[in-house]
């Protein structure tokens, strides 16, 4: 059996400790600072049951308050028609457990969270219960959010949107600790 050349055990060396440098970054966890801290907009459609999919643009502006809550504001705009303001407040009760208002919910949101993954449950209007996942991406500043609206558990509409945040993600160690 031959030698295995230098320039081979080398390459191969090299290749074995800086294949870290290739390794994926580490996933963020979902909380609505990660998510949605400063500000971000979002395109997307809404589609019900046989209706045309209505495409629509959200900004929002996310903010820690000092009671510890999370505040986030938003400006909902379809085509041809006004633009909506709502608020969000998401208040946390146990790791990855929240319990959220949302000014044009006809009721409590309740959220969980789970690595990368928020999800979200409330009464939109009447009978109408809306089912949201929302994935945040390894770049820590986009989303990918798919929801579902059920009348008496069938579903009659979906949602699917992108979220951006116009500043930059919360990347570091320290910054995802606090």
């Amino acid at each position: 059996m031959g030698k295995i050349p230098a320039s081979l055990t080398y390459g191969l060396a090299a290749l074995i400790v800086g294949g870290s440098a290739f390794a994926a970054e580490p996933q963020l966890d979902f909380t609505p600072r990660n998510g949605f801290g400063g500000a971000s907009e979002g395109d997307g459609t809404l589609t019900l049951l046989f209706g045309k999919p209505q495409p629509f643009h959200v900004e929002s502006r996310g903010t820690q308050q000092a009671d510890g809550t999370f505040r986030l504001e938003q400006t909902i705009s379809f085509q041809g028609k006004p633009p909506q303001d709502r608020v969000w407040v998401m208040t946390e009760l146990s790791p990855n457990h929240y319990s959220a208002t949302l000014s044009d919910a006809a009721g409590p949101v309740t959220a969980t969270t789970s690595g990368p993954r928020l999800s979200l449950q409330y009464r939109a209007k009447g009978p109408l219960v809306m089912h949201q996942e929302l994935q945040l991406m390894p770049d820590g500043k986009t989303i990918d959010n798919v929801g579902v609206i059920s009348l008496f558990g069938i579903p009659v509409g979906h949602l699917r949107e992108t979220i951006t945040r116009k500043e930059p993600g919360i990347t570091s160690a320290a910054a995802r600790a606090g």
